[in-house]
């Protein structure tokens, strides 16, 4: 009988040592995943910064690439129609004439 409660009180304290170990491995584990959590959370924030200054230069050389199209555009369309200057060419005298005559 008391072989098996010596027996018994070995196991109960092995079980306790492992439990402890467990608890303590957990722990560790637990620390790992809050510290690599932490990381992802940092990495994020700035991925997400650097990813918000990309896509404001690309707006920006987008908007700049659309106004120089535009510019283009215009400088062409004055050259195939042979105008000089971003002025009307209309005399004084025939802009009245021009108001006056009837729209087809």
């Amino acid at each position: 009988m008391d072989a098996r409660l010596h027996e018994a009180e070995d196991e109960v304290a092995l079980s306790r040592g492992e439990v402890r170990q467990l608890r303590t491995e957990v722990s560790i584990e637990k620390k790992q995943k809050e510290d690599l959590q932490l990381r992802l959370s940092a990495q994020k924030e700035e991925l997400e910064g650097e990813f918000a200054a990309e896509r404001e230069e690309l707006e920006s050389d987008y908007q700049k690439q659309v106004d120089d199209m535009f510019f283009f555009s215009y400088r062409c369309c004055m050259k195939k129609h042979d105008i000089k200057w971003d002025v009307p060419s209309i005399l004084p005298g025939e802009e009245n004439k021009l108001l006056d005559k009837p729209t087809p």
